[in-house]
């Protein structure tokens, strides 16, 4: 098999196998409040088996992007389901709360606050899993962050969603794309 073909399908093969582990999003898209920070503030990665996802949030210098004192308070989930919480490790506490988020379709949420004043803030992490009674599907859009702390002038709180990334087959298009390119240029220098 020419070795161009095979680095092809190399490539294609990487992607699709990078799709079918864990979904990393980042956050810093205004689905409801007034400030739109100029980057993003934080990601979140999950997995999951069977009915059992884990996640890992992760905030950025939230001081920086918004003001000193914000945080994430909550994650709304729009999942009809609601799960149980265990295995919390992290700068933060984890629960299940009735209500989600705007709009209406967010069904729970993800409460990252606790007593004593426990929220995840600036370059903090927290990871959990969350058990489904049923099986779910997660995706993008199934998620919003809740920013709280922010300034008057930003609207005191604001909720986000993922900020959108191509999808893993724009990426096998793309590579196969660029490989199509390099068999044509490969082809006019034989010539």
């Amino acid at each position: 098999m020419n070795k161009l073909v095979r680095n092809m399908l190399g490539s294609a093969a990487l992607v699709a196998s990078l799709s079918a582990n864990a979904t990393v999003d980042t956050y810093g898209e205004l689905l409801s409040g007034t400030y739109q920070p100029d980057t993003t503030f934080a990601s979140m990665t999950y997995t999951n088996i069977g009915n059992v996802y884990s996640f890992t949030l992760s905030a950025f210098d939230l001081d920086a992007i918004f003001t000193d004192g914000s945080f994430i308070g909550s994650v709304a989930v729009d999942s009809e389901y609601q799960p149980t919480i265990s295995n919390v490790v992290g700068d933060t506490v984890v629960s299940v709360a009735n209500g989600g988020g705007p709009t209406g379709i967010f069904d729970f949420r993800f409460d990252l606050t606790g007593s004593q004043q426990t929220r995840l803030t600036a370059n903090e992490t927290v990871s959990w899993d969350a058990t489904f009674s049923q099986p779910v599907t997660l995706t993008s859009d199934s998620f919003a962050l809740h920013v709280q702390g922010l300034t008057t002038e930003q609207g005191g709180s604001g909720w986000y969603t993922a900020t959108p990334v191509p999808e893993p087959e724009t990426y096998a298009m793309m590579l196969a794309g660029l490989g199509m390119l390099g068999f044509t240029a490969r082809r006019k220098t034989k010539k």
